[in-house]
């Protein structure tokens, strides 16, 4: 039942094709994007400004500050979108948070 012909998931697909346009069910998968820059730069600037601080570079002696915290001014300022580079930086600052 759960596979026919190929095709993986038929018994759910055949109970979509009753509920769903059958053109957003045989789709490939598609991905989305999280507005990571945005939350940066709105509900999570102080948890990450915390997480960006000389005191958390200094605890954990990881990274270099300055580079780091020109990238912070400049995603902030609009200037560059750093998201990705800072979400990595802070994810490991959050994880030294957690086990060290």
């Amino acid at each position: 039942m759960k596979i026919r012909d190929g095709q993986g998931k038929w018994l759910l697909r055949q109970v979509l094709y009753q509920y769903v346009p059958q053109s957003l069910i045989d789709r490939p998968k598609m991905g989305f994007g999280v507005p990571i820059d945005h939350w940066l730069r709105g509900p999570l600037k102080d948890w990450a400004e915390n997480l960006l601080s000389p005191e958390t570079f200094a605890r954990h002696n990881l990274l270099r500050y300055a580079p780091v915290q020109q990238k912070w001014k400049e995603h902030l300022s609009g200037k560059a979108n750093w998201q990705y580079f800072l979400w990595d930086v802070l994810m490991l600052h959050a994880w030294a948070d957690k086990n060290t």
